[in-house]
């Protein structure tokens, strides 16, 4: 054993003592650094020691040679030019090498091993382009088209290594060559595409549907994690008490930077598996992590728990409230599996209150609620909220108790005088009396006089029903003039009542004045109310909502005022009469308050076909003079403005011999609001890739699409879809005709979005050259036609917008404010401008698949200063960057800034393929540049560019 560590001990110091590997040169030793050496002649180096070697060389051919002594190069080219080491294998700093350059007449450096670079910000990179001929001289780098590298690039030229780049940079991202002189003539390497990736800066983003999950014990837990990073270095892990869980990576196309969707999988969960589950995402800046919550139960349940403001007065669920108070009654129900059906019950079916159902974070939480505005005798009673889901069901019931004050009622008969007072709780009655004739007594104190009298209940006394009792006082034997006043109280206030009885001295005769008087009064005061009564009905028949087109004819004027023309004094062209036998009326397309659509087939009305569906507009037989005149002037405003592909041109008319139908063109396909909402679920997971996932998961479902009734009317349509990319229909969507009842079977994509957008700004262009302005341009008032061809159209009279809840109370009228432009909302002015804010929001609603404009805000105060602090929404999850600029363009503050039709025809088209263009589609960035920065309007320039005349304010 002594031995060997002495062994162990004197071997370093031998190691030591080894003197450097010699390298030989074809056999011979090298009496120098460097050789030149010619192409093609042949060369072999050895290299020998006192213990293993190996050899260091920039070719990769050598890399499984490199312990091997003798390096045979046959037929040596200038990409053998470079430093050749060898060393110990266990000792490298004892090394020779030798520099060999293989000079040719036509390549001054050597072939790079990799032209395509991709590199970090802040790492340094060597460039391989060696030198092949040592005379070489002036050895730098530079852009591939001659100019000078960037002035802050730092660099280091060696011709036998290379140039190093250090601290690259993204702004240093181009293509470079290294150049030499070599008797005054430059020579360049290959090109070096140069990628530098910026440098993160923040964690990934993580983000999880929910915070809480609850599931059966034996069923299967799937928990969609999305991430989002500025480069593919980073990880995604899912972990639980510190154990790392098994989970399902895919890529998410849906996003725009570069994200990842982690799914965690727990197939027939227990009830160990409850508790945190962590998604974490991870790169070189750092970790973020967001966690939910598993809840595993043993059964499905439904747990109801009040939820009641202290400002009531509680017994548990029993409520006591004033009359006249507003209630609101609210239950937070805890299911699992998710509540399918949910009822609030009352006392009253026919009482109006408003109700709201909502899952509180995509959760097993949800809060129903149920508010009366003003509770009155009627609202007394028993409330039962029922919550049902597949499994069980529960109830829970709220007792709402309505203090009314008590009303008063004396009556005078044979010398008694009787008061009547009914209230709940029970009225307590109290009579007083004082001298002269006065209008209350209890008021002066001193002068009243409290009197007893007793008091009892009329009839029986029912639950939450107010209570009536009475209270008699016989009045005899009086001299002179008295007034009796009877009060009513209970806890809600009070009431009270008198009469006077007068002594007639002439007569000598008593008469109670409440008798006689009172009756007169009574009469007349009924007269009064009768008169006052049929004024505010009159006044609210004047206010109430009339059916107009909202489509108006701008006459321009010298200056900046504009009038609209009277569409009655417009001409009606005989020919568009239509014969009513040949109209054949089908089924209801659409009902409002004051007319409807029906499909109907025309016989005869193309001459190339036998017949032709169509739509037909029509009043209800209620209809009133005004409404008559309306559709009369839509009928002669559509004749004004002549046909055009993508507006719902006017086919005929039957304004004789019985009501008068408007005759139009019939979309099969119904409106894009519906049309884009139908296709929307198949749409999002054709984009996010949903059909990796098993397919009866639920994972993407209702992913930014906003389902549920917000039109006044509603088409059929289908529900499938296909590719989402920016393709072309594999199928033709043509191939069925709405003259033959066909419907759009086919998927949307992409390109379909666009399409649209680019359809109703040429339909928007051409009302605009005719003068025309919309005033209510949205989803709902555009129909899908045969070939996904899109129709402008306003349905007026078959929206009924009183239920609409796009349509909001702004004075005496019913608005769409959220389409609107703030000149329009806030100074009632509309122009070809506020038509174009409009665009503005019915392309969001194009790209968000038919949501809802400005979702989740409330249309009040705070809504309306948002939008004159210039607010715009967010960019669609759907819409390319340049349709979102188109957007901010359209919603800018100043009316003038706004591109007009024409400009933003010609934009969509650039992003259309087999569209015409003056310009290529890389000359459209700098033109929605231009109108983004544009700060002041050229009246030359927009007169050049368009042939609108309504590009200044206009008064309605």
């Amino acid at each position: 054993m002594l031995c060997i560590a002495l062994l162990i001990a004197v071997l370093p110091c031998m190691a030591k003592e080894l003197p450097a590997p010699v390298i030989k040169l074809n056999f011979s030793p090298l009496s120098q650094s460097e050789v030149v050496w010619s192409a093609d002649k042949p060369f072999i180096l050895s290299c020998d020691g006192h213990a293993d070697i190996i050899w260091k060389t920039r070719l990769r051919k050598y890399q499984k040679h490199v312990s091997q002594k003798t390096l045979n190069v046959k037929k040596p080219t200038t990409e053998y030019t470079g430093t050749y080491r060898c060393s110990y294998k266990n000792q490298t700093d004892l090394y020779s090498e030798i520099h060999i350059y293989v000079k040719d007449s036509v390549k001054a450096f050597t072939t790079p091993q990799n032209t395509i670079i991709i590199q970090k910000e802040g790492s340094n990179y060597l460039l391989d382009c060696l030198v092949t001929n040592p005379a070489s001289t002036e050895y730098s780098l530079q852009m591939v088209n001659g100019s000078a590298v960037p002035s802050e690039m730092n660099y280091t030229a060696d011709p036998k290594r290379g140039i190093l780049v250090r601290n690259l940079q993204p702004s240093y991202s181009g293509d470079y060559v290294c150049t030499v002189k070599i008797n005054g003539v430059q020579k360049k390497s290959d090109v070096f595409q140069i990628t530098v990736i910026e440098k993160t800066q923040q964690p990934p983003a993580v983000s999880l549907p929910a915070n809480r999950y609850v599931r059966i014990v034996g069923e299967t837990l799937q928990i969609p994690c999305h991430t989002k990073n500025q480069d593919h270095s980073y990880n995604i892990t899912w972990s639980s008490s510190g154990k790392v869980l098994n989970s399902k990576t895919n890529k998410d196309e849906g996003c725009g930077q570069i994200c990842f969707i982690s799914l965690l999988t727990i197939h027939q969960v227990k009830m160990s598996d409850a508790g945190n589950l962590t998604c974490t995402g991870q790169n070189q800046a750092g970790k973020n992590s967001v966690t939910a919550v598993l809840k595993v139960v043993d059964k499905p349940y439904i747990h109801l728990k009040p939820v009641l403001s202290s400002e009531y007065k509680l017994n548990g669920t029993d409520i006591e409230v004033m009359q006249g108070d507003k209630v609101e009654l609210a239950v937070q129900t805890e299911a699992y599996p998710e509540v399918k059906w949910t009822r609030w019950k009352t006392p009253k079916s026919n009482h109006t209150h408003e109700e709201a159902f909502n899952r509180i974070n995509n959760s097993d939480n949800y809060m129903s609620t149920i508010v009366l505005r003003k509770v009155g005798a009627m609202d007394n009673g028993h409330y039962i909220y029922t919550a049902r889901s597949a499994s069980v069901n529960a109830s829970i019931i709220f007792t709402v108790h309505v203090y009314q004050k008590p009303n008063t009622l004396i009556t005078w008969e044979n010398g008694v005088a009787s008061c009547v007072a009914s209230g709940y709780p029970v009225p307590r009655i109290q009579w007083f009396q004082c001298e002269d004739a006065r209008d209350m007594c209890s008021s002066n104190q001193t002068a009243a006089v409290e009197l007893m009298a007793t008091q009892s209940t009329l009839g029986d006394v029912r639950e939450y029903e107010p209570v009536r009792v009475k209270s008699v006082l016989p009045v005899t034997n009086m001299t002179t003039t008295l007034t009796f006043e009877c009060v009513a109280t209970n806890i809600a206030g009070e009431d009270r009542d008198t009469f006077t009885y007068k002594i007639s001295y002439l007569l000598n005769t008593a008469s109670v004045w409440s008798t006689s008087v009172w009756i007169t009064v009574v009469l007349i005061a009924a007269l009064v109310l009768a008169i006052l009564g049929m004024l505010i009905l009159f006044y609210k028949h004047r206010k109430a909502h009339k059916y107009e087109i909202h489509w108006k004819i701008i006459e321009a004027n010298e200056g900046n005022n504009y009038t609209f023309i009277d569409p009655t004094q417009l001409p009606y062209d005989k020919k568009l009469e239509f014969p009513r036998n040949k109209l054949k009326l089908g089924q209801v397309l659409g009902a409002g308050a004051f007319g409807k659509v029906v499909q109907a087939t025309a016989y005869g009305l193309v001459k190339d076909e036998s017949f032709t569906r169509v739509a037909v507009k029509m009043l209800k037989p209620s209809a009133h003079f005004e409404e008559k005149e309306a559709l009369m002037s839509e009928l002669k405003i559509l004749n004004y403005i002549g046909p055009h592909e993508n507006i719902v041109n006017l086919l005929g008319a039957c304004t004789q011999g019985g009501p008068m139908l408007l005759i139009t063109e019939y979309c099969c396909q119904g409106d894009l609001l519906n049309f884009l909402r139908q296709r929307a679920e198949t749409f999002v997971n054709n984009v996010l890739g949903v059909q990796s996932f098993p397919e009866n998961s639920n994972l993407y479902k209702n992913v930014a699409v906003q389902k549920g009734h917000s039109t006044g009317m509603t088409y059929s349509g289908s529900e499938s879809y296909k590719d989402a990319q920016l393709t072309q229909m594999s199928k033709d969507v043509c191939q069925e005709s709405c003259n033959e009842g066909g419907k759009d079977a086919w998927s949307l994509d992409n390109m379909d979005l666009l399409k649209f957008s680019y359809q109703v700004a040429k339909g928007m262009e051409f009302l605009a050259s005719k003068n025309c302005i919309h005033r209510d341009l949205a989803a709902r008032n555009v129909l899908v036609a045969d070939c996904r061809v899109v129709k402008i159209c306003d349905f007026g009279l078959a929206r009924d917008i009183m239920n609409d809840l796009n349509y909001v109370v702004k004075g005496n009228a019913r608005l769409p404010v959220k389409w609107m432009s703030p000149e329009s909302i806030f100074e009632c002015l509309y122009t070809v401008q506020s038509d174009v804010w409009s665009y503005g929001v019915l392309l969001w609603e194009i790209f968000s698949l038919g949501m809802s404009p400005y979702p989740n805000v409330v249309i009040d105060a705070q809504f309306y200063k948002m939008i004159k602090d210039g607010y715009h929404m967010p960019q669609p999850d759907f819409a390319p960057h340049e349709m979102y600029t188109i957007m901010q363009m359209c919603w800018s503050l100043e009316p003038t800034l706004r591109p007009t039709f024409a400009n933003i025809t010609e934009l969509i088209a650039k992003l259309l393929p087999n569209q015409p263009s003056e310009q290529n589609n890389e000359d459209m960035y700098p033109e929605f540049q231009r109108h983004q920065m544009r700060k002041q309007c050229d009246t030359e320039s927009v007169c050049r560019d368009e042939d609108q005349p309504l590009m200044r304010r206009s008064l309605t």
